[in-house]
């Protein structure tokens, strides 16, 4: 149910799947900086991860993605995100046909277009993980809600590559965790 995810959590989703390319972790973490996600935001910032760094890092990196968008939609709903609730919600909001009318960069195919009339997000393998362990950690954390600092704990759990780069500029993944799991603590 998509209404588990706190407004920040389901944000930094929307965001990360609003790009033409697949959703990678380091689009999950580029979308927990473009708004101010709360702790989550706060913590990347002190830590010396920006937008500058993930672009420096090589965002957008494509390798492991996965192109079958029925299989993303069945991850996404098994933590409680319905697509067509999703969809809903947006049309209540922006106006009915909001995601339809979309426009698709020049480049991109647009043989394979979702339900939503755009081409099919690609949640890459270890997106997948991320969203699946921010469920994980909301548990362990004993919180009702998804919120943006789980989907980071999930990123600093699955993070290699250039996700890892970014976030270890200036610390360790795991003072990261450390900092993001006090300020969880003093919030709670």
């Amino acid at each position: 149910m998509f209404e588990r995810f706190s407004a920040q959590a389901r944000g930094v989703v929307v965001d990360a799947v609003a790009g033409s390319g697949p959703v990678t972790p380091m689009e999950l973490l580029t979308a927990l900086l473009t708004s101010d996600r709360g702790i989550a935001t706060e913590v990347l910032t002190e830590s010396g991860v920006s937008l500058d760094v993930i672009h420096h890092a090589g965002a957008g990196s494509n390798e492991g993605s996965s192109n079958n968008f029925d299989d993303d939609a069945e991850i996404l709903k098994s933590i409680g995100i319905d697509l067509d609730a999703v969809r809903e919600s947006l049309e209540q909001s922006f106006g009915e046909g909001v995601l339809d009318e979309t426009p698709v960069p020049d480049g991109v195919d647009t043989s394979r277009k979702s339900r939503f009339g755009f081409p099919r997000s690609r949640f890459e393998k270890d997106s997948k993980k991320v969203l699946e362990l921010s469920l994980r950690e909301a548990l362990a954390h004993k919180d009702n809600r998804i919120g943006a600092e789980h989907i980071l704990l999930g990123i600093l759990r699955v993070a290699d590559g250039p996700t890892r780069q970014a976030l270890e500029t200036q610390v360790t993944m795991s003072v990261i965790r450390e900092r993001l799991e006090a300020k969880m603590n003093r919030a709670a």
